[in-house]
C-alpha cells in the first residue's frame, strides 16, 4: 500500500511541476502580447495628437462645418495615418462641458458610423469613456486595460492621447482603435493549453486512484457503519446548535439588560428556545414512533403569534450571521388562539426555516407566509410556506426528500450538512394535523416549502402576539434628547425591525410612529403632511412597496415644495438597489442589518 502511495505521489508531483511550467509560460506570453499591443496603441495615439493642428480641428463645430473643403482633405489625411500606423480608426473628440463629449472627425468610410460634429456621447454611459476622459483632460494618455479584457467587449481596444493648444492647455483628444482579434486568439490558445494541463493532471490522479481502488474497497466497507453514525450525529449537532445559539445569545443580551423588563424579555426568549431544544432531543424517539405508527399530538389552546415568535427566535441569529433578508407575512384573519399541538407545529416551522437559511447564500432572501385558506364549523385550514432564494432542488430529489435519511445520500448534503430527519418528521406531523406538505423548486432558483394543517378556533380573546425584536447587545453612543421634538415615520412590515430601531433611538427622544406597509405610510402622511420630520422606508412590504410609496408621497399635493427626507432602509444593498431607491425619490439609503452609527449620521444630517 505504501509503495503504491509513493508512486502516486511521484506522478502527481511531476504533473504538478509540468503544470506550473506551462502556466508560467502562457502567462508570460499573454503579458508580452498585451504590453506590445498597449505600447503600439500608446505610440499611435500620441502620433495622432500631433497629426492635426488645433486650427484644423477648430474648423468643425457644427454639421454645417462639414461643407468646408478642408473636411475631405483632413479625412484623407487621417486615412493615410491609419494605414501608416496600422490602426483601424483614428478620431478626435472634445468635451462639451455638460457631461458629454463631441466627436469632431475620423477616418471611417462607412457613412452610417462616420464621426461628425453632430455626434454627442454621454461619457457616463460607458465605463471606459468615464475612466478615460478625466485622464485625458488632465494631460495624460489612456489605453485599454488588456489585463481584464474579455470576449464580451465590443471588439475594439483603444488608445487616447491629449491634443494641446498653443497655451499648453488640453484642447481635445486623439484616439485610435485596433481589433481585438489577436487578444482573443491568444486567449483561446491559452484556454486550450490550460485544458490540456487539467486533462493531464486528472489522468494522472485517476490512474493513481485506479491502482489504489482494490486496496481501498475493503477499508470503505469497514467504514460504512462509522459513516452512518457520523451522519446521524451530524444531524443532531445541526439541529441542537440552532436553539443553543439562541439560548447563548439571549443570555448575553439578558446580562447586559438595564432593567427587569428587558431581562424578562431575554428570559422569555431563552425559555422558548429551551422548549424547542427539548423537542429536538426527542427527534430520535420521534423517528422510532413514526416507524411504529405511534407518534401522537398533544392538543392545547395556544397563541398562534407566540408559537410563531418562539419558532422564529431559534432562527433569527443564523439569519443575522448570514446577512440574509427575512420577511414575515401573517394573515390577520388567522385566529389569535387556536387548538392544536403548538410544539409540533413550531418544530415543523423551525425545521423549514432552518433549511431555508442553510441552503440560501449570504445576503439571500427568505420569506415566511401564514394565511387562512378556509374555515368550516370552527375548523380552520391554514397554509404556511417558506420561500428562499437558495440553491434549489432537482425534480428527482423532490420526490424523495421527505423520506427519512434520504438527504444524507445526496451531494447537496455533503456540501451543506444534514441527514433529512427533520423533513421526514415534519411530513408525519403535518399528516397528523390533517394536512399535507410539498415543495416547489427549480435548481438555481430557490425553493418554496409549503404545508397545510387543520386547527380548531380557540375560545380565548386576547391581543395578537407579534414577533418581538431582540435588544441590541449594548447601547451605542448618542446624545440624550438629541432629537427631542422630532417625529419619524417608520414604514416597516416586520415588527421586529420596528422594535429594534425604537430601542436603538430611545435615548434620543425621537418620536417614532410605525406603518405596516407602504399604503399605510402614504395614508398617514396624507392625513398629516406637516407632522413628520423624516421617513425611514422599507423597500419590500406587502400591499405597496417602498418605491411606489415614495413616488406617491412625492406626488401628494400637500407635499409640493416640502422637503421631507425619505430614507430607504432595506437589506438590498447592491449598487443597482441604491440607484433604484434614489430614482424613486428617496434621499438616502441605509442597509440592513442596521449600523447604528450610520443611522445616527443620517438622522443628524437630515434633522439637524
Amino acid at each position: 500500500m505504501s509503495f503504491i502511495n509513493l508512486l502516486f505521489f511521484i506522478s502527481a508531483t511531476l504533473m504538478l511541476l509540468v503544470s506550473v511550467i506551462f502556466t508560467l509560460y502562457t502567462e508570460r506570453m499573454e503579458g508580452t502580447l498585451q504590453n506590445s499591443i498597449q505600447n503600439h496603441l500608446l505610440a499611435a495615439a500620441q502620433a495622432a495628437s500631433t497629426a492635426l493642428t488645433v486650427e484644423e480641428l477648430d474648423l468643425f463645430h457644427t454639421g454645417e462645418d462639414m461643407e468646408r473643403p478642408e473636411w475631405e482633405t483632413i479625412r484623407d489625411k487621417l486615412k493615410k495615418f491609419a494605414a501608416d500606423y496600422r490602426v483601424l480608426y483614428v478620431y478626435y473628440w472634445r468635451t462639451s462641458g455638460d457631461g458629454r463629449i463631441q466627436y469632431i472627425v475620423d477616418n471611417d468610410e462607412d457613412v452610417e458610423y462616420m464621426v461628425t460634429p453632430e455626434l454627442f456621447f454621454d461619457m457616463e454611459s460607458d465605463p471606459a469613456t468615464a475612466e478615460a476622459v478625466p485622464k485625458i483632460m488632465s494631460g495624460n494618455v489612456w489605453v485599454s486595460d488588456l489585463g481584464i479584457y474579455t470576449s464580451t467587449w465590443d471588439g475594439l481596444i483603444s488608445g487616447v492621447a491629449p491634443v494641446f493648444g498653443d497655451d499648453g492647455s488640453v484642447y481635445c483628444a486623439a484616439g485610435v482603435d485596433l481589433s481585438d482579434e489577436i487578444i482573443l486568439t491568444v486567449q483561446n490558445n491559452v484556454r486550450i493549453i490550460r485544458s490540456v494541463q487539467i486533462v493531464a493532471l486528472i489522468a494522472s490522479i485517476m490512474s493513481g486512484f485506479t491502482c489504489m481502488q482494490h486496496y481501498r474497497r475493503k477499508a470503505m466497507q469497514s467504514e460504512k457503519a462509522s459513516i452512518s453514525k457520523s451522519q446521524f450525529l451530524s444531524t443532531m449537532s445541526h439541529e441542537m446548535r440552532t436553539p443553543l445559539n439562541a439560548i447563548i445569545g439571549m443570555t448575553a443580551i439578558g446580562k447586559k439588560a438595564r432593567n427587569a423588563e428587558d431581562k424578562n424579555n431575554a428570559l422569555d426568549r431563552i425559555e422558548g428556545a429551551s422548549s424547542h431544544l427539548l423537542g429536538l432531543i426527542n427527534d430520535v424517539l420521534d423517528m422510532a414512533k413514526i416507524e411504529a405508527n405511534k407518534l401522537e399530538l398533544s392538543l392545547v389552546e395556544f397563541s398562534f403569534g407566540r408559537m410563531l415568535q418562539n419558532a422564529m427566535t431559534i432562527i433569527n441569529f443564523r439569519v443575522d450571521e448570514k446577512r440574509q433578508s427575512l420577511s414575515v407575512s401573517v394573515d390577520d384573519a388567522i385566529p389569535r388562539f387556536v387548538v392544536g399541538d403548538d410544539q409540533r407545529l413550531a418544530q415543523v416551522i423551525a425545521n423549514l426555516m432552518s433549511n431555508a437559511v442553510k441552503f440560501t447564500p449570504e445576503g439571500g432572501k427568505i420569506h415566511f407566509d401564514a394565511s387562512l385558506i378556509g374555515e368550516t364549523d370552527g375548523i380552520c385550514e391554514l397554509q404556511i410556506s417558506v420561500a428562499d432564494s437558495g440553491v434549489g432542488i432537482s425534480p428527482d430529489m423532490q420526490e424523495r426528500m421527505f423520506n427519512a435519511f434520504e438527504q444524507a445520500e445526496s451531494g447537496t448534503s455533503r456540501e451543506y450538512g444534514g441527514t433529512g430527519l427533520g423533513l421526514a418528521i415534519s411530513r408525519r406531523i403535518v399528516e397528523l394535523m390533517d394536512g399535507r406538505i410539498w415543495v416547489e423548486s427549480e435548481l438555481g432558483k430557490g425553493a418554496t416549502f409549503a404545508f397545510t394543517i387543520r386547527v380548531h378556533r380557540g375560545e380565548r380573546n386576547a391581543e395578537y402576539d407579534c414577533l418581538e425584536a431582540e435588544r441590541p447587545h449594548e447601547s451605542r453612543s448618542a446624545s440624550s434628547g438629541e432629537f427631542a421634538g422630532k417625529t419619524m415615520l417608520l414604514a416597516e412590515d416586520v415588527e421586529i425591525n420596528c422594535e429594534i430601531l425604537s430601542a436603538l433611538l430611545e435615548d434620543t427622544e425621537l418620536i417614532i410612529e410605525c406603518a405596516k406597509n407602504g399604503e399605510e405610510a402614504v395614508d398617514m402622511i396624507r392625513s398629516a403632511p406637516d407632522k413628520y420630520d423624516i421617513v425611514f422606508m422599507d423597500v419590500q412590504m406587502p400591499k405597496m412597496d417602498g418605491h411606489e410609496a415614495t413616488r406617491r408621497i412625492r406626488a401628494l399635493p400637500a407635499m409640493h415644495g416640502v422637503e421631507l427626507p425619505i430614507i430607504a432602509m432595506t437589506a438590498n444593498v447592491f449598487k443597482d438597489d441604491v440607484e433604484t431607491c434614489l430614482a424613486a425619490g428617496m434621499d438616502d439609503h441605509i442597509g440592513k442589518p442596521l449600523d447604528f452609527v450610520r443611522v445616527l449620521e443620517t438622522l443628524r444630517r437630515f434633522l439637524n
